[in-house]
């Protein structure tokens, strides 16, 4: 892209009217109002972020050095940061790092983004694996590692299995894992859902694919023109995913083993339809995130 196409303040080079050069506190201010008049969500925290990152910073030590002047290479680094973002880009593939349960976690435009609502998944599956002596636990889809490397980190000897279609997506996971120190609890595989070798987990987890075909053209340009396709069409009901895991998931889950899904807004009632079927004694439960959606089913088979 142009750089001379970034939008920035007219003397965006040479500091602001009065001579005065470009501190911290005065592009934090210019870039807040720039990314509200783009109608871009919490703008100062936005600026905060891709700021500290093209200063190589923590975002606390942007305040301790409120006045300290930007040189030439530093502008340039945020002016980049700004025309990206501008243009719908997500911040977590700008500064590569996606904070999900307390932990940066390493992503790409080869991954999904981790999102809050996937918090509530892994605390409940959290809740049910700490009262299990040294749970075994499948997390299908592992995308970044976001479920399997937070799981492994709050539950002390867990072991995991972690699945992912993509080559590619696994070796990102794996870096996760090695960030974390977690690599010993966790086997990454992969595999089209389910792993190769058979056998029997107390815990299987996934955060699948569930927009509908049909609705990825309307949503926001961040999510449809930046984060991969695979990882959120779900088919044209966006289900297509659970019927596949709920189709084989017996083989891999013990006897009041428990299975864990989250699942898009107006999904739940289908899917425990789903399960039931594949589980027809299943003890269900759903919780809601902070929307008041239904987020999470919880079944114990």
């Amino acid at each position: 892209m142009n750089p001379e196409a970034a939008p920035a303040p007219k003397n965006f080079s040479t500091g602001p009217a009065g001579g005065q050069g470009w501190t911290i506190k005065r592009i934090l201010d210019w870039a807040a109002d720039y990314f509200n008049k783009q109608n871009i969500e919490n703008p100062h925290l936005e600026a905060e972020i891709l700021l500290a990152h093209a200063l190589n910073l923590k975002r606390i030590d942007l305040y301790v050095k409120f006045e300290k002047e930007l040189d030439q290479n530093e502008l340039s680094r945020f002016k980049e940061c700004v025309i990206r973002r501008k243009n719908h880009e997500p911040t977590a593939y700008i500064t590569g790092i996606k904070s999900f349960m307390s932990l940066d976690l390493i992503v790409s435009r080869l991954v999904l983004i981790p999102r809050p609502e996937t918090e509530l998944l892994v605390e409940a599956a959290i809740d049910i694996a700490k009262h299990i002596e040294h749970p075994s636990i499948l997390d299908i889809g592992t995308g970044s590692g976001a479920i399997a490397v937070s799981l492994a980190k709050y539950v002390k000897h867990s072991r995991i299995i972690a699945t992912d279609i993509s080559r590619g997506v696994t070796l990102i996971a794996l870096e996760n894992a090695k960030k974390h120190g977690v690599m010993d609890s966790i086997t990454f595989e992969v595999a089209d859902l389910f792993p190769k070798e058979a056998e029997k987990f107390d815990l299987i987890v996934s955060n699948p694919p569930y927009i509908r075909s049909g609705d990825i053209k309307d949503l926001a340009p961040e999510i449809r023109d930046f984060e991969p396709h695979v990882a959120y069409d779900g088919g044209p009901d966006g289900l297509d995913h659970y019927r596949k895991i709920l189709d084989k998931a017996g083989e891999f889950i013990k006897p009041n083993g428990y299975l864990l899904f989250e699942v898009g807004e107006g999904q739940a009632k289908e899917v425990v339809n789903l399960i039931r079927s594949a589980f027809a004694s299943a003890e269900i439960v759903t919780k809601k995130d902070l929307n008041g959606i239904e987020r999470v089913i919880i079944a114990k088979s």
